[in-house]
């Protein structure tokens, strides 16, 4: 994750709605963008105040989810 709290993940296009959904459910922790819906590839915009708990709500999604460190739109 970058230290401006942007991290952008990989994961199948048809859970995109349901990553944004589980966050919403975390308050203040991160909003989530698509950036290629076809690949599945969502933006999560959070802080550096809320790293931690980003990387531990990803760590523990229902599904999986590839960081994709290098990433730039």
């Amino acid at each position: 994750m970058k230290k401006d709290g942007i991290m952008y993940l990989q994961i199948e296009p048809k859970l995109i709605n349901d990553l944004n959904h589980i966050f919403e459910g975390y308050e203040h922790v991160a909003m989530v963008s698509t950036v290629d819906n076809v690949n599945g590839i969502v933006k999560l915009w959070g802080t550096p105040d809320t790293q931690a708990d980003m990387e531990t709500i990803i760590v523990n999604l229902p599904f999986s989810a590839k960081k994709l460190t290098d990433y730039q739109e």
